[in-house]
């Protein structure tokens, strides 16, 4: 293992030491190790917050941690920071290097999934913040393959959304497959939308973004890429048609949870064409079999871009001057962030500062 000096025993962060319980923040953590030796240990910049951490603390993903996973746990699946150390077998990153980090940890390798080149979806892998510890603290452990070398004009705050919400949005886009001049809803304007919406519009495509909140809203129509139209969902989906023209949308993602809001997808999206779910409702998502049978939609889901789409979106974002909004707490103020996170004037992303150093 390559490595820098000085790293210390233990470090401040958070910590969930029980379910549905506020997190614990505490000074003496033990800083972990590398185990894999496609390893690589971060110094934590930035961490990112959003929806996946409320279901984390709520224990969500309990059943999926696996025997070698236990709590306490370190939340946050969004990374930004310095490689300090690497293990044996990595090439691609170097120790000092600034990088972020996505959430998919050490596939198996021998499934179906891992086989096929899709090892996203490999059930044996661990998810940083998620599964196994995250980037709420001063340092973390995450696969290189995992990793993404950050350029010199991004900062680590900016970064940090972008290695769930900006890498789950691109693919979600990947995933309607669209072709330029086409046209796509983003229903949720939130963290994940105002970035869906200036990827869409990078991408070629005649965007609408929807949402039932004034603030988001706001901030998506003064963005550098702004949607074509900005439109407030509680006027209803035949409000929506009227304002876009046309027989619907091409793809419609659904960057939200909110259970009402898909049927409004669903409905906004024209016949034969394709609705992509990525908000995680608590709740099943009805859909009727009419969308299926008599409108011809396909329904697809999708999770998150792996390392190879990661850097290729960062490498957009970099290039094309994409605004991420953020808000940035200090990690001890993390029920602060929690309490502005569900506010109704909440916009953009909120994030962590885990080292005032970098």
């Amino acid at each position: 293992m390559e490595g820098l000096t000085a790293i210390p025993n233990t470090m401040k962060g958070l910590q969930i030491k029980q379910f549905k319980k506020p997190y614990h923040y505490s000074k003496d953590i033990p800083v972990p190790k590398i185990v894999h030796d496609n390893d690589v240990l971060i110094k934590v910049a930035v961490a990112g917050y959003c929806h996946t951490e409320m279901m984390v603390q709520n224990g969500e993903f309990e059943s999926k941690m696996g025997t070698h996973n236990k709590l306490p746990l370190i939340p946050s699946h969004e990374g930004t920071g310095i490689v300090v150390a690497v293990g044996s077998h990595v090439s691609h990153v170097k120790v000092g290097d600034r990088v972020g980090s996505i959430a998919l940890k050490n596939p198996c390798g021998r499934c179906s999934d891992c086989k096929m080149g899709v090892s996203k979806y490999c059930e044996i892998q661990d998810m940083t913040g998620v599964t196994s510890n995250g980037a709420a603290a001063e340092y973390m452990v995450a696969d290189s393959k995992s990793t993404v070398p950050l350029p010199s004009n991004l900062t680590f705050e900016a970064a940090a959304p972008l290695m769930c919400a900006g890498a789950t949005m691109y693919c979600g886009l990947k995933t309607a497959n669209l072709l330029p001049g086409q046209t796509v809803a983003i229903i949720g304007a939130g963290a994940l939308g105002h970035l869906g919406v200036q990827f869409a519009k990078c991408m070629g495509l005649r965007v609408v973004s929807v949402d039932s909140r004034q603030a988001p809203l706001d901030l998506v129509k003064k963005l550098k890429y702004a949607p074509d139209y900005a439109l407030d969902a509680t006027k209803g989906v035949e409000y929506a048609l009227k304002e876009i023209g046309g027989e619907g949308v091409d793809a419609t993602l659904m960057a939200t949870d909110a259970i009402p809001a898909y049927e409004y997808g669903l409905r906004l999206t024209r016949k034969h064409g394709t609705f992509v779910v990525i908000g995680q409702p608590f709740d099943p998502i009805p859909i009727h079999y009419n969308w299926l049978v008599f409108r011809n939609l396909t329904i697809k889901g999708s999770l998150l871009s792996d390392g190879q789409m990661a850097r290729e979106m960062v490498d957009l974002v970099s290039e094309k001057g994409i605004e991420v909004k953020t808000r940035t707490y200090a990690l001890e103020d993390v029920e602060t962030l929690m309490r502005d996170y569900h506010k109704e004037d909440h916009a953009g992303k909120l994030v962590l500062r885990v080292s005032e150093d970098l």
